[in-house]
């Protein structure tokens, strides 16, 4: 049925936001019985009052996460994407190179590959990746000292950003909890955000964000950069093929699950 009522249409909007987590414009046309321009409209209108953002090909919710899981909780989530996603990163990485890797379930998975390349020198917070590693003779692996934080098993505070002041890496590897095409990428603590915006602007070089396909559309608490920060995403796939426009538009080149077999 068609409708006329912009709150009928909006409503109609966010149900299928909630069912879908992403919406297209084409298809909201359809459904609504009503031209792109008016679904354009209600889009723009509703990314005004924080309902949703906006993409090239429709809108995906604004899913603001508040409760920060646990370093263990993280682990056993998307093991099998993450450790693909590990694989092809650590295939990014040249030997002989100086590394940032920050705190995360993704980035531990990421240093259990670059512990294997030669000449390596890893600079990380990431405690909780450091159990049962098997590093070559020839990789140096930095702890930055600071506080531990158990909640997600880093390490923070101002003694982690002194010394990652201290060094200037050819590449950083970065774990998140939100990436949003509006807000940039988010953390769920300010301390490991201040942690991860020092990596990136102490970088050289290129920063490498890795994420389960879950983190896209996500937002959390603390900004760490916006997307134009970042050279590369490594994923596992799209929830829907029309964000390639999105990362594309940020420059940054995008390697998803066709890349990882």
């Amino acid at each position: 049925m068609k409708m006329e009522i912009p709150a009928e249409r909006r409503a109609r909007i966010l149900q299928l936001l909630k069912e879908k987590g992403i919406v297209r414009v084409d298809e909201l046309s359809q459904d609504l019985e009503v031209s792109v321009i008016t679904v354009r409209r209600d889009l723009a209108a509703m990314e005004s009052d924080g309902q949703l953002e906006r993409t090239h090909g429709g809108a995906i919710s604004s899913n603001l996460r508040v409760n920060e899981p646990s370093y263990n909780d993280k682990g056993r989530q998307n093991m099998s994407r993450k450790s693909s996603i590990a694989v092809k990163t650590a295939s990014l990485v040249k030997e002989g190179e100086t590394i940032f890797v920050n705190s995360g379930s993704t980035t531990a998975l990421v240093l259990q590959e670059l512990v294997h390349i030669p000449r390596l020198t890893i600079i990380t917070n990431n405690i909780g990746a450091l159990y049962n590693l098997d590093i070559r003779p020839d990789c140096e692996l930095i702890l930055t000292g600071g506080t531990f934080r158990p909640g997600t098993s880093c390490l923070v505070g101002e003694e982690v950003l002194d010394s990652l002041g201290l060094v200037h890496p050819s590449t950083t590897i970065l774990g998140v909890d939100g990436i949003s095409f509006r807000k940039g990428l988010t953390s769920h603590n300010s301390h490991e955000a201040a942690v991860s915006r020092k990596m990136i602007s102490q970088t050289s070089g290129k920063i490498i964000v890795v994420a389960d396909s879950s983190k896209i559309g996500s937002l959390s608490l603390h900004s760490i950069a916006t997307l134009n920060s970042v050279d590369t995403l490594v994923t596992d796939s799209l929830p829907d093929p029309s964000f390639t426009q999105d990362f594309d538009s940020a420059g940054i080149q995008l390697i998803t699950s066709d890349d990882l077999k």
